[in-house]
């Protein structure tokens, strides 16, 4: 949970804290007890805010701190209110784009060891949607595994793990029923007191209800899907909570969409088949549509080859949109910079 790597980015009058939860300018950090070591989970809750100076120094909404980052706080007197005053350097940052004409990274959550794309067994589940999850992953430096959940509601789960792993390219797909509360020692391998794991999904998909199991208690609000299998929003607000064993976990509301970041090489890391099969085609910028001498076509599963060439399009308008953005940032910043130093010289010549 608090490593002893980011006590070197802290000195006094700081002290070390992780960001538990957010809501719009209001943050819940746990900060470690002074009477415990860092891999020991003793610890006190405390509300923060940001410093005025941090604030505005952060260029967009990733520059903020997002729940499961480590901050550098400064006490308010009477210890009741912490003011962050810098954002330690991240492990990474799962985001996704806004939908819309701008193109802004929405965090979701930082430092993460595995993220679990969490599907379940009904008719709900969509190869699509995790193929999507696992380019965003990729793009964000993120390991990332499939938890199929509500294998109660399949006549045939090996059906559905079957599918996820043909998509998976060689990461972990893990079937539990969490409201049984069986197979879930498939998630032993990778808990642990210096291990955070995130779940994101739709609406419905389990993750709540299955945090719950592993916590060994209902302290998640879940509510049941509706009649056609579609969630229901029921977690509101990303929040990280720790199981006995100190395993920090991500719970994340359900996203009905999740845009990628301008990454194309993110989306040929998610889909290495095609990239295995593209290494034999004749043209280095083959696109894998009708080109002469492609290696790909006609080797693959066309669904998966569509989805693969509508996520490349997609990431590559992505990256269009950011460097528009970008250069339009640098003009205003640049505009601002010379209006200043006309105005200061004005100001010399009076």
């Amino acid at each position: 949970m608090f490593p002893h790597a980011y006590a070197r980015f802290v000195a006094p009058p700081n002290v070390l804290a992780r960001v538990e939860s957010r809501e719009r300018d209001a943050y819940v950090l746990v900060i470690p007890s002074t009477d415990s070591t860092p891999e020991l989970h003793s610890e006190r809750r405390i509300g923060g805010r940001l410093g005025g100076t941090f604030r505005h120094a952060a260029l967009d909404a990733a520059g903020l701190p997002a729940v499961g980052d480590y901050v550098a706080v400064e006490l308010a007197p009477g210890g009741s209110l912490a003011i962050v005053r810098a954002l330690l350097p991240r492990r990474n940052l799962f985001a996704r784009r806004g939908a819309g004409r701008v193109s802004a990274l929405q965090p979701i959550a930082a430092n993460i060891d595995t993220l679990f794309v969490a599907v379940a067994c009904n008719r709900d589940f969509n190869v699509r949607r995790i193929e999507r999850y696992l380019a965003g992953a990729e793009a964000c430096d993120v390991d990332a595994a499939i938890a199929l959940t509500k294998t109660d509601l399949a006549d045939d789960p090996a059906e559905y793990v079957g599918a996820a792993r043909s998509v998976a390219n060689g990461r972990p797909v893990l079937a539990v029923c969490a409201l049984e509360g069986t197979g879930l020692e498939v998630f032993d391998g990778f808990r642990g007191a210096a291990k955070t794991l995130a779940f994101v999904g739709s609406s419905g998909a389990g993750k709540s209800t299955l945090i719950n199991a592993l916590l060994g208690e209902r302290r998640l609000a879940t509510s049941a899907a509706r009649d056609d299998d579609r969630g229901r929003h029921t977690t509101t607000r990303r929040q990280l909570v720790r199981l006995a064993d100190g395993t920090a976990i991500v719970d994340t509301p359900g996203m009905r969409e999740f845009g990628l970041s301008g990454d194309d090489d993110a989306v040929g890391a998610a889909f290495d088949d095609v990239a295995e099969l593209a290494a034999a085609c004749r043209f280095a910028d083959c696109r894998h549509e009708s080109e002469p001498g492609c290696a790909v076509l006609g080797e693959l599963d066309e669904e998966r080859l569509n989805s693969f060439r509508k996520l490349t399009r997609e990431a590559l308008f992505e990256a269009g949109k950011s460097d528009h953005s970008i250069r339009r940032a640098e003009k205003r910043r640049w505009k601002s910079i010379t209006k200043s130093a006309r105005a200061f010289e004005k100001r010399r010549e009076r």
